[in-house]
């Protein structure tokens, strides 16, 4: 399933963060949709249950953030998501993983510089995350 639903509008300061959920779980994704929809800055822009289709959501979305759930990139060959990392270098990913690692979040930090989320966490860690500056809109025009 894959769902686009439109460009975010301008808000009074700058532009929402319009952020892309990719989970295999209709429930997880329900869940990130609920948390991000109660963040003031940011706006879900569409859903993926596959890294090939979060590619294609990202293509019509333009999405600046992409919630990536860890069974995508591990079930999907690495080229793919580097593929979606070139097409779109704007993208920040954040990798949301199943259970506490250090060791992937070590592995995924390394080998593609992404920050990783639990998913029993994602609430709070998400709240975080989004309200921090390292998450800031990118300027108008990508990269």
């Amino acid at each position: 399933m894959t769902t686009v639903l439109g460009r975010v509008p301008e808000t009074g300061s700058g532009e929402a963060l319009r952020v892309l959920v990719a989970d295999r779980s209709p429930h997880f994704r329900e869940t990130l949709r609920r948390v991000i929809t109660h963040h003031p800055r940011c706006k879900v822009i569409g859903e993926a249950a596959t890294l090939l289709n979060a590619a294609r959501v990202a293509t019509n979305g333009d999405p600046h953030i992409v919630l990536l759930d860890v069974d995508l990139v591990l079930n999907e060959s690495p080229a793919r998501l580097r593929r979606l990392a070139d097409a779109f270098p704007h993208l920040r990913i954040i990798v949301m993983l199943n259970e506490e690692s250090l060791q992937y979040r070590r592995a995924v930090a390394e080998r593609w510089g992404y920050v990783c989320v639990v998913k029993d966490q994602a609430e709070v860690d998400l709240d975080r995350i989004l309200g921090s500056e390292a998450v800031s809109t990118p300027a108008s025009g990508g990269a």
